[in-house]
């Protein structure tokens, strides 16, 4: 099927009859701004069924009525006419040719006709959308939309694939399953509505009707009816009676199992909290290292003053030191040193400084004996002692600060132990609730079974039931079938008390109204089952859209892609599908098709950081490859190639030359190299009255002509 020819008569500036043919795949219109060419893309589009008066560059149908002009009178309709080559039968005609019109009159009535047929816009809107054109027009870009598809959101660039692939007549199948659907379920509530009604009169009337049954009937019924009863009653009872103690042993059993396994987890938490309460604290090793820190500066202070000291002795003559008491006194306090080392706690180290400080004291009062009081001896023995409490000082702290460590590692395995099982208590204590929660249901069921069983006693007594004793009496499958029997007893019951004879009347209208609600039931089941088809019908749309616009989003992945290559000479272009969502408030987030891209030698990732002419390209590669998957009728392309440069008009030729081997093109521009690929030319010019003309050029003749004038 391809497009045949155009006619407008009286659309905007074509004031005189004008038919524009397409014998070529590809046909270009040409000419100035401003002298109506196009006119030749908005007539395409609102002959196809367009509302949008914005989009038509009006405000009402009477703008696109030719108005006239000082050389030309204006008319009173415009008329746009397409007729498609029907020879491959894929409109629903037997028609070889398919002619769509669109009327509109100066009152801004509008009128569509189907081969000279007076239709409406829905069927236009269906019998198009079998060829892949429908109401989104994603096959007609106009001037300044080539970029529209880019823009579009999500939602709406999915209904342009869909649309492109021919799948909008799955949706307009849907919409009218979805009415049908409605229509069936307005005519369920009518008919049920209608049985309502009738059902408390009919049920009188079978009362009535019962009544000419004999009273020893209905009492013998009554008898059986009431020992059936008794009898699976006390069946069921019994079953109860021993399902629930089955299921309360094990019950019971777990639930002590979880008790006792809480009570060893919580004496597992209690040992590792006593453990951790024993462990010192952070703080308590760092008071300690503190106060020893202090006591090694005061040192090193005593010892620097010593050091002064003895600079300044150095210079006086020498004197003799009492060497032997001296060296004693020096090993004593270097051996207690040793012994102060080993200990841990910090009042022992703090009374061992004390009893080195006697010591020191001891050794200064030696060396103060001596003649002459050797001032150099006493201050080299006190720089002695200090040295060895500094080397003590410092290797407890080094001890303290390893304790400190390996105390702070028992308390985090500690911890570690004691989330563990604190995660283990809340765990067991869950699991202890659900059986808790179990065994409360079976302590209900315990008590509605003492509950029944009373009430079954009460019931045998009041009606002197005999209760027949054998266990092959079957149980009751559930409440409803219990309660049917129980309301059929009270039943019997009544029709015992109202048994008597009635005239003939009453039969004769509790027959037709029998008749009547079986006839209601019957159509109620007929609209049941049309109901469910439809249903059905629905769901095998819905799965065959969704299979369909899979398999077709894939195949223009793949199309997209080379022409974006083609286009760019490398990069990566893709249609991602995002699935529908909810926010965080519940309200639904709308999917669609989403696009990336990624030009070559460039950073590019957001659509909205490309260039004119690159938009213009990537639009083109998009919508080229909607067409290639599966080619509308026709693409119009109204000025897409504004925004290219040479090189790129190269490129947009050469796609447009192989896009013509798989669909028809008209294309209205000013480019050459987009003219230079049409097979026919049509140049529209305005004269001094208004109205615009066309002039034609075949180039297929044109050549010929210049070859035979040659």
């Amino acid at each position: 099927m391809y497009l045949k020819s155009l006619t407008l008569s009286g659309f905007k500036s074509f004031g005189k009859t004008t038919v524009f043919e397409f014998p070529s795949s590809v046909t270009a219109v040409v000419g100035p701004n401003g002298s109506g060419k196009s006119n030749v893309a908005e007539a395409l589009r609102w002959v196809l069924g367009e509302q949008s008066m914005k989009t038509l560059r009006g405000k009402k149908g009477e703008d696109l009525i030719f108005n006239g002009s000082d050389h030309a009178s204006r008319m009173s309709r415009a008329e746009v006419k397409l007729v498609f080559d029907n020879s491959k039968k894929q409109f629903p005609f037997e028609f070889e040719d398919v002619v769509v019109a669109r009327r509109v009159m100066r009152d801004g009535s509008n009128e569509y006709l189907l081969n000279g047929s007076v239709v409406r816009l829905k069927d236009i809107f269906e019998l198009l959308s079998r060829v892949g054109l429908g109401a989104t027009q994603h096959h007609i870009i106009s001037q300044g939309e080539v970029d529209r598809i880019l823009w579009a959101s999500l939602a709406d660039r999915q209904e342009m694939i869909e649309e492109a692939l021919g799948l909008k007549e799955f949706h307009l199948k849907q919409r009218e399953a979805e009415r049908k659907l409605t229509e069936t379920e307005s005519n369920m509530k009518q008919v049920e509505a209608a049985r309502r009604e009738i059902q408390p009169h009919l049920k009188f009337l079978s009362t009535q009707a019962e009544k000419m049954r004999a009273h020893e009937h209905f009492a013998r019924e009554l008898g059986e009816r009431l020992g059936i009863y008794a009898a699976r009653e006390k069946t069921t009872l019994d079953g109860f009676d021993r399902e629930y103690q089955i299921k309360k042993s094990p019950i019971e059993k777990e639930k002590k199992e979880k008790e006792s396994e809480i009570n060893e987890i919580q004496k597992e938490i209690h040992n590792a909290e006593k453990r951790f309460s024993i462990t010192k604290k952070g703080v308590e090793f760092n008071t300690e290292i503190e106060e020893l820190e202090l006591k090694r500066r005061a040192f090193e202070r005593e010892l620097g003053k010593l050091e002064g000291m003895l600079a300044g002795a150095a210079a006086k003559p020498d004197s003799p030191i009492p060497v032997g008491a001296f060296t004693r006194s020096l090993s004593e306090a270097v051996q207690y040193v040793d012994e102060l080392m080993h200990k841990d706690s910090f009042e022992s180290l703090k009374s061992g400084l004390k009893d080195i400080k006697l010591k020191l004291e001891e050794m200064t009062r030696l060396l103060s004996g001596d003649a002459g009081s050797n001032d150099t001896v006493k201050l080299q023995t006190e720089k002695i002692c200090i040295n060895e409490s500094l080397k003590a000082l410092e290797k407890n702290i080094a001890e303290l600060r390893s304790h400190e460590r390996e105390d702070q590692s028992v308390r985090e395995d500690i911890m570690v132990d004691l989330r563990e099982w604190e995660r283990k208590l809340r765990t067991a204590e869950r699991e202890l609730e659900v059986v808790r929660e179990r065994m409360r249901e079976v302590e209900f069921h315990e008590a509605s079974y003492r509950s029944r069983l009373d009430d079954w006693k009460v019931f045998v007594r009041d009606n002197k039931t005999s209760v027949p004793e054998t266990s092959e009496v079957e149980a009751f499958r559930d409440d409803v079938e219990r309660h049917n029997l129980l309301r059929a007893i009270e039943r019997l019951r009544i029709k015992l008390e109202e048994a008597g004879g009635i005239d003939s009347s009453v039969l004769k209208e509790y027959d037709d109204t029998k008749e009547r609600d079986t006839f209601l039931a019957s159509e109620l089941a007929d609209i049941e089952k049309a109901h469910k088809t439809l249903e059905q019908l629905m769901q095998e749309l819905e799965e065959k859209l969704e299979e369909q616009f899979s398999d077709g989003l894939k195949k223009i992945n793949t199309e997209f892609q080379l022409l974006f290559k083609k286009v760019f000479g490398g990069g990566k272009a893709q249609l991602i599908y995002i699935e529908p969502s909810m926010n965080e408030d519940g309200e639904e987030i709308k999917g669609g098709v989403d696009i990336a891209i990624d030009i070559p030698r460039k950073r590019l990732r957001n659509l909205d950081m490309l260039s004119g002419g690159e938009r213009a390209l990537t639009s083109v590669a998009l919508l080229f490859a909607m067409s290639t998957v599966n080619p509308p009728p026709f693409l119009v392309l109204d000025e897409t190639d504004a925004a290219l440069d040479e090189a790129n008009s190269q490129r947009y030729g050469d796609l447009l030359a192989e896009l013509a081997r798989k669909t028809q093109l008209v294309v209205i521009t000013h480019n050459r190299q987009t003219m230079s690929r049409a097979g026919v030319l049509y140049g529209v010019t305005m004269g001094g009255d208004g109205v615009s003309k066309i002039l034609s050029l075949k180039f297929e003749e044109a050549k010929e002509l210049a070859e035979s004038a040659g």
